[in-house]
């Protein structure tokens, strides 16, 4: 008899890319991969420890299968067990396995296949892992060790494998991706992996995750504007005070994030910018909370990701004193206000033109994708498109209170991917 297993995954890109691995390789092992529907044998899930609200999440998801698959052996996994002391026992588990174990447990390790996404329309692809940079606040480094780059030519051979598998657009994500091939001794590694890439036959589009600030290089602005690189980037700024950059140990400042962004959009006009910021650090004033907020009207991105801050043991600012709740609630409500404005703005000023999109999903005759620039629209469309086919469509109207864009088929060129 089969044994069956069903995965979640908490977290980012990287944890999303090793869950679609490890499913691969639970099949290699004789497992049934299935739903929670299905009444598997085994839940495995991939954690995240970045803040305490991953770890509750997946403390609520332990407690939520005990209560309602009696028989079924529960596997926690990845950066949660990474940096916990507690036993199995006390989570409630059958297994903590570690970012090393959790390969190990379907008999593999993370090169032992390529990846076989189930994403028909895009696939992740992790090209680097680990962190060498420790800023203040972040667990990442303890939980994914030092930086470490896959070869050039095993990441080609990956992209190529998953095109011939019908991908047209790929992710190229990983812990800190702007560092891809610095611990191979080549600080350009990552504009000569994209130049590489580019020249794929069958890829329509790639996609980089996150890039941290001072990655981000003349030359890699240089190749901004390829017509396969997506027109979306994601800078993470965590706060527009260089004072708090200091003390979070941020290696830029202000200016130099205004530097990249300006070369970005000389560049490439239309560019999306979106970033991360972190409210409520422990040594933010007032003051400095509204120079972050000035700064990121100053920028204007596209898109705000707000994290209150969260205390992590092992980091430097884990051992601060926290700020009120109150006091990060009211930030977070500001800085969310002020992303959707800017999100709103920057969507209407595509309002009647023309963007490429490609098919994410499909209710009857309603589509949902996303635009090279990172902009989700909703359209009606014939029967015949499918996950993954690239239309091109004129954004119409947006509906502010479900953060929803509609657009309308171009009729003429129905599918161009």
């Amino acid at each position: 008899m089969s044994r069956k297993v069903a995965f979640y995954t908490f977290g980012c890109k990287v944890n999303q890319y090793e869950t679609e691995k490890l499913k691969y390789l639970a099949i290699k092992e004789g497992w049934d991969v299935v739903s929670f529907n299905d009444e598997p044998d085994l839940f495995f899930i991939n954690s995240c420890a970045v803040t305490h609200v991953a770890e509750r999440k997946a403390r609520r998801l332990i407690n939520y299968i005990k209560k309602h698959y009696k028989n079924a052996k529960i596997a926690l996994a990845g950066c949660y067990p990474e940096k916990i002391k507690l036993s199995p026992e006390e989570l409630k588990v059958d297994f903590l396995l570690d970012n090393k174990q959790k390969w190990e447990f379907f008999g593999g390790n993370e090169d032992s296949v390529f990846l076989i996404s189930e994403d028909r329309a895009r696939a992740i692809l992790k090209i680097q892992d680990g962190c060498n940079q420790f800023c203040s606040y972040c667990i990442v480094p303890y939980l994914r060790g030092r930086e470490r780059s896959k070869s050039l030519d095993y990441v080609i051979k990956e992209v190529k494998e998953l095109v011939a598998r019908g991908h047209k657009e790929i992710v190229l994500t990983g812990i800190r991706l702007g560092a891809y091939g610095h611990d191979l001794g080549d600080k350009n590694a990552l504009v000569k992996l994209l130049t590489k890439i580019f020249e794929i036959e069958g890829l329509y589009k790639v996609r980089l995750s996150s890039l941290e600030p001072m990655d981000i290089t003349e030359e890699l602005i240089s190749i901004a504007s390829h017509p396969k690189l997506c027109k979306h980037w994601h800078i993470p700024l965590q706060s527009g005070s260089d004072e708090i950059l200091k003390k979070m140990n941020r290696k830029y400042d202000t200016k130099y994030f205004s530097y990249i962004v300006d070369k970005l959009r000389e560049r490439v006009p239309n560019i999306a910018i979106a970033t991360d910021i972190i409210v409520g650090y422990p040594e933010e004033t007032d003051e400095h909370f509204e120079e972050t907020l000035e700064f990121a009207k100053k920028i204007k991105f596209m898109k705000i990701h707000v994290f209150p801050f969260s205390p992590r043991p092992f980091t430097p600012a884990g051992k601060l004193a926290p700020l009120s709740p109150k006091i990060i609630e009211e930030r977070k409500r500001k800085l969310l206000n002020l992303s959707n404005l800017l999100w709103e703005e920057y969507v209407s000023s595509f309002l009647g033109k023309e963007l490429e999109v490609m098919v994410e999903e499909k209710e009857n005759d309603v589509f949902r994708g996303t635009t090279d620039n990172y902009i989700k629209v909703e359209f009606k469309g014939p029967f015949y498109l499918k996950e993954g086919d690239y239309v091109k469509v004129i954004l119409e109207d947006i509906d502010k209170e479900k953060s929803k864009v509609y657009a309308k088929l171009v009729k003429d060129e129905l599918k161009i991917g």
